[in-house]
């Protein structure tokens, strides 16, 4: 797997990223780096929430993960978190990419949410309205294919000090 851009909308202190990871073949490594309260580690909690998702445990903690400038600019609107993170596999020798998107809204107290997976233009999607059946055989599917692409050794990527 190979990480080529992440985004992020009303997350912590993320209103709006959109960063591009991708490499030349010649430099293949990125460097995050910055002082502390930057957001790096925001940064690394986002990569993994557009890959595993967010279990939010109440609307308070939505409330905190929500950014705190949305919640001041769009207080008429529907309070939204959006991660997605686009990556290519590599499958049967050939690299797929790949676009993962998380959302999760605050209606009426409770939190929706919803994931879409784009493999190659093939989408799989599933959310909290969903039927079971589907839901569960989407949300199985997309779980492959993060397993499929994902080095189990991919903590040894990220340096945190």
């Amino acid at each position: 797997m190979k990480i080529t851009r992440i985004k992020a909308k009303n997350y912590k202190t993320y209103r709006h990223l959109d960063l591009d990871l991708t490499t030349d073949a010649d430099r293949p490594i990125i460097l995050i780096g910055g002082g502390n309260g930057c957001g790096k580690t925001t940064l690394f909690d986002a990569i993994y929430g557009a890959l595993y998702g967010i279990d939010f445990k109440s609307k308070r903690h939505f409330d905190e993960l929500y950014n705190s400038g949305a919640k001041l600019e769009n207080s008429n609107e529907t309070p939204t978190i959006m991660l997605e993170i686009s990556f290519t596999g590599n499958v049967l020798g050939q690299e797929i990419p790949y676009i993962l998107r998380r959302t999760y809204q605050m209606i009426d107290g409770s939190i929706r949410w919803s994931v879409e997976l784009n493999m190659n233009g093939n989408t799989f999607r599933y959310g909290i309205n969903t039927p079971a059946t589907e839901r569960s055989m989407n949300e199985a599917t997309v779980a492959k294919i993060i397993a499929a692409n994902l080095p189990s050794e991919l903590s040894n990527y990220f340096l945190l000090d």
